[in-house]
Parts: structure tokens; C-alpha cells; sequence
């Protein structure tokens, strides 16, 4: 920290508060820039994830947006059940309403000398009647200003041919399709992160070598160089030489370029903010392959691939559906009960009814819309039972295909490591002979430019050994290490 002087006057007032906020000021300011500088180094580094294969995996199961969807269809299916389950259980309802009459209905009652109530004369109340004794007359409303009424009701379906337990079980089944869909996917996301991660792995050894080109070509233009000066080659070294590093140079750039490229694909897959700085640790690790046999592969393949397993469900569902269906038609019977109260300013005490009974529903005629639904059940069902051997072909197709694939990149493996052994044996022998002068620049760049392939298709041969056993994994719907 710099030095801070404060030049004061000789008689100023130190304990003036002003004097003493002067003082404080710009170590304040010095602090607080101290402080800035902390939180910018640390929000730096808390922008760079240092992941491994595994972590990305996680990572993207946490945030990738295909799976977060998956997981919502599945939360979904759970709803559907619950609410299939629903049907199955009493229903129970509560009914209350509140009314108010401002007027009420009248009636009229005419009672005779009998005290019995007769009807109104035609020539009007108050009349003689035919007997000629007076008539007397009332008027009667009928109902209260204020009414209310609850009613508790209850339904339980008793039989119906199986139709919601039918609805239930499919539910069931759907569930267990949209939980096997979701397995897929994260399976089908763990090989995309596999290959995003070792395609920046990959990169970046590709840029590796390609500096240690353009090490090695400088270092070949310096030799050039020192032998052009002591006059024993022609300057046709020298600028072939030069040549040779501007091409490596380029080929950097590219490199390096492809790095930034697989790194945003990398963070894209994950979801990863593109600005945030990522830091890869792994390796082409080489699994052993002595215990994999194709023929226990494909029907471990078939068994454990959830696409598979989801078709299952979805067909168990489509039968469940059809079942239902042929039971529209059909005759249900349930059970039911009601308990009523009502109240109102006249009653000295409210109303109390009671009942229960049962309720056949007898279909006649429904406009063949059974029939129809039927047929769709069917048809919907055979779609499903087709889609499920067209997935075990694929599936038989996949494990094959990664198998021979992966046979392939071990041989080429092989063959790459000694080419690579024999490419920088070649490189320094033609050192040697080069700087002796047994060699012609020609020949050396040649030389480096076989060494710098053979390790990139090293690198290469290795990634896809890599990368087709995770698909190999995924083929079979296990891990096989």
C-alpha cells in the first residue's frame, strides 16, 4: 500500500469534525478500492467451473432444458393417476344455497258454518253460500321471506364392468412409460456430454500438439538460421523454414479456435452461461474390453434399454385402455345418499331429510361412440406393439454397430502408438543428420510434419475409442465398466 501524506496548517483545529473527516478520507477511499479489487479477484474466480466428466453429467441433469421438460411430463403422469384414482373413491359434496322472498304467495280459504274451509264463491268472497249461511274468508301466505338450504350428498360407483379400475391401471402404466422416457433421455444426455466433454479434451491436445509444431519449427528455423550465417546452407532454408512456422502458426490459430468452439457447444449442452470460464480435468482413459462379448450385449441391450421398457408400459397401457373402452356400454351401478336441512324464519324447528339408495345406469343408444372408441383403442394399441419391434431392431442395430465400432478404434490404437514410437524415432534421427548436414530442410519438415500427424491420430483413435464406449453404454442401457 502507497504512502498517504496529509499536509495540514499548522494551527488547524484537529478535533474539528470536518478536520477529522478530512483526515479519514482517503484512507476511506484506499480501503474501499482494496476492498473493490477483493470482490471483482473473487467474483472472477467464482466464474470458473472446474468440472470433471462425472460433475458434468450431474450438472446437466440439474439444468439441461430437455430433461427438466421430461421430468414435468412425468409429474403429469402422477396428477393422471391421482386423479384416475379419484373415480374409484366416494365422491362427496356439500350444497347450500341461501334465498329471500320479498314477497310471499298468497292463497285464499273460505270456511263455512262447519268450520271446514271451502272455496271461494264465484260471485265473490264474503258471499252467502247456497245454503244461504254466511261465508267467512282468510288469506294465507304461503313460504318465508328468508330460506336456507344444505344438502350433503354422497356417491360411490359400485359396479361397473372394471371401467375405472381399467382407467386406474392405465394410468399406472403411462406413469411407469413417462418414468422410463425420462431415463432415456438422461441416458441419451450422459453420451452427448461424454462427447461434448472429450470433444473439448480433444481440442485442446490437438492445440498441444499444434504448439509443439510450431516449437519444433522454430527451433528448426533458428538451426537454419545459425547454418545460413556460418555459410553453410543457401538462404532457401531459411525461408522455407519461415514458411513452415507462418503455416504452424496458422494452424495454431485454428486449433485454439476450435477449443472456444467446443468449449461453447460444451457449455450450451450444460447450459452454462458462455461468459463463465470452464475448466475440463480427465483423460481418454481406455476401458478393457476382454469380458465384452457381442452376443451377451444385445439381449442385456434389449432387457435394460428403457425405450424398450417405455413401449412395454405404453403397450400394457393401451390394453388397459381398450378393456375400458368395450365397457362404455355397459350397465353400472352405484350408490348414493343424501342428507337435506332446511330453515327459515317460521319453521320452530328446521327440517331434517334423509335418504339412500342405488341408481342402475342402463346405456341404450350412444351414437356408436363405444364402437368408435373401441376401434381407436385398437388401432392406437397396434401402433404401440409396432413401435416397440421397430425400437428392438434399432436397438439390435445400435449395440452391433458401437461394438464393431469400438473393435475398430482399439486396432487403430494399437497402430497409432507405434506410429507415433517411429515418427519422433524418425524426428531425431533427421535432427541429427540435419544439423550435420546430412539432411536437407525438405526432408526434416517432412519428418515433422509425419510426427505431428501420427500424434494427432493417435489423439483422434484414442477420443473415438472413448467416445464409442460410452456409446456402446448406452446402447446397452448399462454401464459396462
Amino acid at each position: 500500500m502507497g504512502q498517504i501524506i496529509i499536509a495540514m496548517k499548522k494551527n488547524a483545529n484537529v478535533n474539528h469534525p470536518y478536520t477529522q473527516i478530512a483526515l479519514l478520507a482517503p484512507l476511506l477511499v484506499i480501503i474501499a478500492s482494496s476492498v473493490r479489487s477483493e470482490i471483482i479477484d473473487n467474483a472472477d474466480a467464482q466464474t470458473t467451473l472446474k468440472l470433471t466428466l462425472e460433475k458434468s453429467i450431474t450438472q446437466a441433469q440439474k439444468s439441461n432444458l430437455n430433461i427438466l421438460s421430461l421430468e414435468e411430463k412425468v409429474k403429469t403422469a402422477e396428477t393422471l393417476v391421482r386423479a384416475a384414482r379419484a373415480r374409484l373413491l366416494p365422491h362427496v359434496s356439500v350444497t347450500s344455497n341461501y334465498t329471500y322472498f320479498k314477497d310471499l304467495s298468497r292463497s285464499v280459504l273460505e270456511f263455512g258454518n262447519g268450520g271446514f274451509p271451502t272455496f271461494p264463491s264465484v260471485d265473490g268472497m264474503g258471499q252467502n253460500g247456497r245454503d244461504g249461511t254466511e261465508q267467512s274468508v282468510i288469506e294465507i301466505e304461503f313460504g318465508a321471506h328468508h330460506n336456507l338450504q344444505s344438502t350433503l350428498g354422497l356417491r360411490q360407483p359400485i359396479f361397473a364392468w372394471g371401467r375405472y379400475f381399467y382407467a386406474y391401471q392405465g394410468a399406472q402404466l403411462d406413469l411407469e412409460a413417462a418414468r422410463k422416457e425420462l431415463q432415456s433421455g438422461i441416458n441419451q444426455l450422459s453420451l452427448d456430454v461424454s462427447e461434448a466433454f472429450h470433444g473439448v479434451l480433444l481440442a485442446q491436445e490437438f492445440a498441444n500438439v499444434a504448439e509443439q509444431t510450431v516449437a519444433l519449427v522454430q527451433e528448426q528455423l533458428n538451426m537454419a538460421q545459425k547454418k545460413f550465417n556460418a555459410g553453410a546452407v543457401t538462404n532457401f532454408d531459411v525461408l522455407r523454414a519461415k514458411v513452415q512456422l507462418a503455416n504452424t502458426k496458422t494452424q495454431l490459430i485454428q486449433a485454439r479456435n476450435r477449443v472456444d468452439v467446443a468449449q461453447h457447444a460444451f457449455k450450451n449442452l450444460l447450459n452454462i452461461d458462455l461468459a463463465d470460464e470452464i475448466l475440463l480435468t480427465g483423460n481418454f482413459e481406455l476401458p478393457e474390453l476382454s469380458d465384452l462379448k457381442l452376443g451377451a450385449l444385445i439381449p442385456l441391450a434389449k432387457k435394460n434399454r428403457p425405450e424398450i421398457q417405455q413401449l412395454e408400459f405404453s403397450e400394457a397401457a393401451g390394453r388397459k385402455r381398450l378393456d375400458s373402452a368395450k365397457t362404455a356400454n355397459l350397465p353400472d351401478l352405484s350408490l348414493f345418499s343424501n342428507y337435506q336441512v332446511d330453515d327459515n324464519e317460521k319453521l320452530t324447528r328446521m327440517n331434517r331429510v334423509w335418504n339412500v339408495g342405488v341408481q342402475i345406469n342402463i346405456p341404450i343408444f350412444d351414437g356408436l361412440a363405444t364402437r368408435a372408441a373401441v376401434q381407436q383403442a385398437k388401432s392406437g394399441l397396434k401402433q404401440v406393439k409396432l413401435a416397440k419391434d421397430q425400437r428392438i431392431d434399432f436397438v439390435e442395430f445400435e449395440v452391433r454397430t458401437a461394438f464393431l465400432n469400438l473393435v475398430q478404434a482399439k486396432s487403430s490404437i494399437d497402430v497409432q502408438k507405434e506410429t507415433v514410437t517411429q515418427a519422433e524415432e524418425s524426428m531425431r534421427i533427421a535432427n541429427l543428420r540435419y544439423d550435420n548436414g546430412m539432411l536437407t530442410s525438405v526432408e526434416l519438415t517432412d519428418a515433422q510434419l509425419a510426427l505431428a500427424q501420427a500424434e494427432v491420430n493417435h489423439l483422434q483413435a484414442r477420443h473415438d475409442f472413448v467416445v464409442e464406449f460410452a456409446r456402446l453404454e448406452r446402447a446397452v442401457g448399462q454401464p459396462l465398466r
